[in-house]
């Protein structure tokens, strides 16, 4: 679709899946992203290298990483990821998705503790996510392991249904190999500060400077949008 294509003609923007790190947030990695503010970034280092080397998988790195804060206090880990960056323009995306009645939903491999704040903060639908493990208000030391690198298509599938939005109805943006399969899946696939040629290869548009305001002009030329009453 471009501009040309009559409105009539375009499809009706439904559902907008979204990755969440290094996409609606500026940080790339939530785990790292905490590793760093608790301490603990030495050790998890060796885990992400053993994971990329294929000498683990991603339960055994999650269900390490998460070993490393057992102990620490929810409200502290919450207070770490409210000081976490939006990217540019994402509140003004929101607003505009919200404005047409678009459900909005965040598929991440990340911490459901930051993807409830996302979600609460820009009034998110649905938001899937991993889970820390907490009992009297302590994280125990263990992961509940709900988005791997390969599921994400998966889950766009099911909130597709959910939705009762076609795949030409959808957007997906994201930024790692893994939101691949969300793109695969979505009539408009968005790039923002992609990580690896093969996603940028994979998005119909690519946001090289990470604001996410320019996304607006995009859904456009693609969709028909209708203003919700």
């Amino acid at each position: 679709m471009d501009e040309h294509t009559p409105t009539a003609l375009r499809p009706r923007l439904r559902l907008a899946v979204f990755d969440l790190d290094g996409t609606l947030k500026e940080a790339s990695s939530p785990w790292m992203y905490l590793h760093h503010a608790l301490g603990t970034e030495e050790e998890a280092e060796k885990y992400r290298q053993q994971f990329y080397a294929g000498q683990i998988t991603y339960r055994d790195w999650a269900r390490l990483d998460s070993a490393l804060w057992k102990g620490v206090e929810l409200p502290r880990v919450e207070a770490i990821f409210r000081d976490s960056a939006y990217r540019p323009g994402v509140h003004d995306l929101f607003r505009f998705l919200q404005r047409h009645g678009v459900l909005t939903a965040i598929v991440s491999t990340g911490l459901g503790v930051q993807a409830r704040q996302v979600a609460a903060e820009l009034g998110v639908w649905r938001a899937i996510a991993n889970e820390l493990v907490v009992q009297n208000g302590h994280l125990v030391g263990e992961t509940t392991v709900n988005v791997e690198e390969h599921t994400k298509g998966q889950l766009m599938a099911q909130l597709c249904a959910e939705a009762h939005a076609r795949g030409e109805e959808c957007l997906a943006v994201g930024d790692g190999t893994a939101d691949i399969d969300l793109f695969a899946r979505a009539g408009l696939a968005i790039a923002v500060c992609p990580r690896h040629d093969r996603v940028r290869q994979a998005a119909h548009h690519v946001i090289e400077d990470g604001d996410l305001g320019r996304i607006i002009s995009l859904l456009e030329t693609h969709f028909s949008l209708r203003e919700h009453s």
